[in-house]
């Protein structure tokens, strides 16, 4: 386990140095600092800055894809510069100290220099890389592309950050509304109501039935307000233990690519970036059985997944690309088409690869109308509910004075 130091000390002009440095022990410390040129002279360990910087892994040991988009890009850029790779691993360790990335790239520096391959240690840690990026740098090892296949990551994991932003933004303008809509309603409920409750009973009389129906609602929030808070996690927490059950994912997974024209959006989105997926790992040479399994675990969805699982099933049993992938009906037909040109060309990966890159810049203006087209109905939606209430409360005055009239 590393850990973080603050030093003083002087270099070899004799001016003063300080700062942190990452290493697993005084000594590991010390002998940093004078590879660096740095002839340390006080040496303190921030142990409550480990203690509150140190993310919880076994919560979700996975690393963000930002995070390794970060790591290659550095690795990336330091092979490239010539450095070695225990050195290039050390480098960004100390960029973030006490940090997940940091405490990943420390275990595979140590790896590497206890003699491990450079495949075998960034393995080591595919459960918090992804198996699709450790596979990708044990076939660049493999095949002496190292710095390539860093690369090639990187442009994986590009896409399909850009693929996630897309989508997050095309259901972003929909949630706000909903969550405006609930907020006013709850607000009316909690706030404006009470107070017209208390006029209408002083007029002992008959309220209308839609009067009645958001009074009556109002006071039964009101008397058991801690229902709302408590209800919502309940719901939480009943959808992530159904997503945990396999049944369960399966049931949600369909549903959400049933959803109107959201459906259409999340199917075409996981299939560019299968594409691009299933493109990366066979141009990093990795075989076509371990890319089809990886790359349905990467999709995140258990239909694209058991279809990947299929194909895997019946290229291991002799069939063609072409046959294999063309016999899967849960595959949208282009995906189809694409493998049996690709098949028939040579050159599945770049033909995935083009089709990823071609599709991007569609799903992005696709993304853009499902906003656009979704938002007269959200504004007809937020009016009638806070025009209903409006009117409900209002109701029995409009009555009082027509009676008076």
């Amino acid at each position: 386990m590393s850990h973080t130091y603050l030093f003083k000390g002087s270099d070899r002009l004799d001016r003063k140095r300080k700062g942190q440095v990452v290493a697993i022990d005084r000594e590991s410390a010390k002998a940093k600092l004078y590879r660096r040129g740095v002839y340390v002279k006080r040496l303190r360990r921030r142990i409550f800055f480990d203690l509150f910087s140190r993310d919880l892994d076994f919560i979700h040991p996975r690393l963000p894809l930002e995070d390794v988009l970060w790591i290659c890009r550095n690795l990336s850029s330091l092979l490239t510069s010539g450095l070695r790779l225990p050195e290039a691993c050390e480098l960004i360790a100390d960029q973030r100290p006490g940090k997940r990335p940091a405490r990943v790239m420390t275990r595979i520096r140590l790896d590497l220099e206890a003699g491990m391959g450079v495949g075998d240690a960034f393995v080591k840690q595919q459960n918090r890389l992804g198996k699709v990026p450790t596979a990708m740098i044990r076939a660049g090892e493999a095949t002496g592309s190292l710095i390539a296949t860093f690369k090639g990551i990187i442009d994986l994991c590009d896409a399909q950050i850009r693929l996630r932003k897309n989508l997050r933004r095309a259901v972003q303008y929909p949630l706000a509304v909903m969550s405006t809509t609930i907020t006013v309603l709850l607000a009316m409920v909690f706030f404006v109501v009470p107070r017209f409750v208390d006029m209408y009973s002083q007029l002992n009389a008959k309220l209308p039935a839609l009067t009645q129906f958001v009074v009556d609602l109002s006071i039964t929030l009101t008397s058991q307000a801690w229902a709302v808070p408590v209800s919502l996690i309940l719901i939480i927490i009943l959808v992530f233990l159904l997503r945990k059950i396999p049944t369960g994912r399966i049931i949600t997974d369909n549903i959400f690519l049933k959803i109107p024209r959201l459906g259409t959006l999340i199917h075409r989105s996981i299939t560019t970036r299968s594409a691009g997926t299933l493109s990366a790992l066979l141009t990093a040479k990795v075989s076509m059985l371990d890319s089809l399994e990886m790359t349905g675990e990467a999709s995140g969805n258990v239909v694209f997944q058991e279809a990947f699982h299929a194909i895997q099933n019946l290229i291991a049993q002799g069939e063609s690309v072409t046959d294999s992938f063309s016999s899967i009906d849960e595959l949208p037909l282009v995906f189809r088409d694409l493998a049996a040109v690709g098949d028939a060309s040579g050159d599945l990966a770049g033909v995935l690869a083009r089709y990823a890159v071609d599709t991007e810049e569609d799903l992005k203006r696709d993304g853009e109308d499902f906003a656009k087209a979704i938002e007269p109905y959200l504004i007809l939606g937020l009016g009638a509910v806070v025009g209903t209430a409006v009117i409900a409360l209002y109701l029995p005055i409009f009555q009082l004075v027509t009676i008076v009239g």
